[in-house]
């Protein structure tokens, strides 16, 4: 049987007594409990609700993108294939700061599992006008899965300067992008806008291009 410390006892050791921090709710816990009554939270269509009231700031939610995110993401787990697109969009709300890749990643899931507005938005067989931004889209989220000729078609569009500034430049990059996934005749093109000098190219990305590409 275990017997108690002495007093000096206590004072030769170093007793580490803690005191639990006390949490305190979430900002979203009140709001999730009053609009969820009577609902379960592991359907996935309840996280996917209160997402798109956080988003938009309605029904009584308050406009925040943390708890966006939060709930969003909770439906996405629970293989919501309505909220993987709605995260997708809030994502390209800043593709300055999300890029391209979280969006493309959330629509080929929802793609996978049979939405049909997924799958619209990353078919590159059935675009518009080529300036679109839907058009754009396409090719752009089929280059953050990996597909050359994606790649291939936004370098062209760049060089064709339906994609904005910079338009050499970006043809190069995207050019040289698909000559690294398997485009062997991508590197000519970068070749030719170098000797057209439209682009700067360092002796080792020369070497690497003239590897296929001569």
């Amino acid at each position: 049987m275990s017997r108690a410390f002495t007093s000096e006892e206590y004072e030769q050791k170093d007793v580490q007594i803690v005191v639990p921090e006390k949490k305190e709710p979430s900002a979203d816990e009140e709001l999730v409990f009053q609009y969820s009554k009577g609902r379960d939270l592991n359907d996935p269509s309840l996280p996917y609700e209160i997402g798109i009231r956080f988003m938009d700031g309605t029904d009584g939610f308050f406009q925040s993108d943390e708890f966006t995110v939060k709930w969003l993401d909770r439906a996405v787990r629970m293989e919501s294939d309505e909220a993987m697109v709605a995260l997708a969009d809030f994502f390209l709300r800043d593709t300055k700061t999300n890029g391209y890749r979280k969006s493309a990643r959330l629509l080929r899931m929802a793609a996978d599992r049979g939405n049909a507005e997924a799958k619209e938005r990353l078919d590159m067989d059935n675009v518009d006008s080529p300036t679109s931004k839907r058009t754009y889209e396409a090719y752009r989220f089929n280059t953050e899965l990996g597909d050359a000729k994606a790649m291939r078609l936004l370098a062209e569009g760049f060089e064709k300067g339906h994609f904005g500034k910079d338009k050499w430049k970006a043809a190069a990059v995207w050019y040289t992008k698909a000559f690294k996934h398997g485009d062997d005749d991508a590197a000519k093109r970068v070749l030719a806008l170098y000797y057209k000098k439209k682009v700067e190219l360092t002796p080792e990305e020369l070497a690497f291009l003239r590897s296929k590409g001569e």
